[in-house]
């Protein structure tokens, strides 16, 4: 995804070098449970490989670029006039596990610092304020509007579940409800798109529209946005081995019910919160019975089962 920067033959983009260390993370896996060791040995190799350049030449001190153009000059750098931040160049540094803890709390935090509003987070700021041919499409948008500094909704969930990753429960679902389309009711005169579908954009604050959506149904949202609520806010996610009950929630949640089919059976997931934490699983019982961590077990086709989580 380019975002429609449209640079010449020779540039680099973090994002896709992000998007090889979250494929590589996907291969080294299934290569585990393939026994296929000789690949699996390659895969790390290249993991570590890039996680360290991308560490190497992508940090910018308080986040990570962007893009090189083909001059090698970077592009989302606190250097530039504009574009100084891009979110994906964050979020994806964090789930593709090349960020540090320590890079991935800081980039994150710039996130919210420079790019959140209370209509979703930018793509990047500031906007570009004319037509530069080096920088193409993103260019010919006011700031505010699309690719130059608007909200794709199409970005947000991907923030959302690598705040997950950090344990902070709080802010992902504070990033869930600022683009969720069933909570703009109030603003409906402002919003101006059903409240029942994800639009592709919001307007941006640099833009004199900030909060008016556009081109509703031309987005991948609801698909990454189911991925980030039920996969990583409550935590209920399919693995090779089992179904993960891991939750990352606000602190004031006292717990939710989740009915989840996984492999033909039907799981009955009631998650309590008693001592008030983001994450965290202090026990899990399954039919009564009490298990070590937080993968549950995979049963025979057609059965139902209880599943008891307490977070602590």
């Amino acid at each position: 995804w380019n975002d429609t920067v449209n640079l010449p033959a020779g540039a680099e983009s973090l994002f896709t070098a992000h998007l090889y260390g979250w494929a590589l993370k996907e291969m080294i896996g299934l290569c585990h449970v393939l026994g296929k060791n000789k690949l699996n040995k390659r895969y790390q190799a290249d993991y570590k490989a890039m996680r360290k350049v991308v560490n190497k030449v992508g940090w910018d001190g308080a986040w990570y670029v962007r893009y090189f153009d083909q001059r090698g000059e970077p592009i989302g750098s606190q250097h530039n006039p504009q574009g100084q931040i891009y979110t994906n160049a964050q979020s994806w540094a964090v789930l593709s596990g090349f960020a540090s803890s320590k890079r991935a709390l800081t980039a994150m935090d710039a996130v919210h610092q420079h790019l959140n509003t209370r209509n979703g987070i930018k793509l990047s700021t500031p906007g570009y304020n004319g037509y530069d041919p080096e920088k193409g499409g993103v260019t010919t948008y006011p700031p505010g509007a699309k690719e130059n500094g608007g909200i794709f909704l199409h970005a947000n969930p991907w923030v959302m579940m690598a705040e997950t990753m950090l344990g902070r429960g709080e802010r992902a679902y504070q990033y869930y409800q600022q683009i969720n389309p069933a909570a703009k009711n109030e603003v409906i005169d402002e919003y101006e798109c059903e409240p029942y579908v994800y639009p592709q954009n919001i307007l941006g604050d640099e833009h004199p529209q900030f909060g008016l959506a556009r081109n509703a149904w031309l987005t991948g949202t609801a698909s990454w946005a189911y991925q980030a609520g039920l996969k990583h806010i409550l935590g209920v996610r399919p693995e090779y081995d089992g179904l993960r009950v891991d939750p990352c929630i606000p602190p004031d949640w006292t717990g939710f019910g989740v009915e989840r089919r996984f492999r033909g059976a039907l799981y009955h997931i009631t998650v309590t919160n008693p001592q008030g934490v983001c994450k965290g699983v202090a026990a899990v019982r399954v039919d009564g019975v009490d298990i070590e961590g937080t993968l549950l077990p995979v049963f025979k086709a057609g059965g139902e089962h209880q599943v008891d989580v307490i977070m602590g």
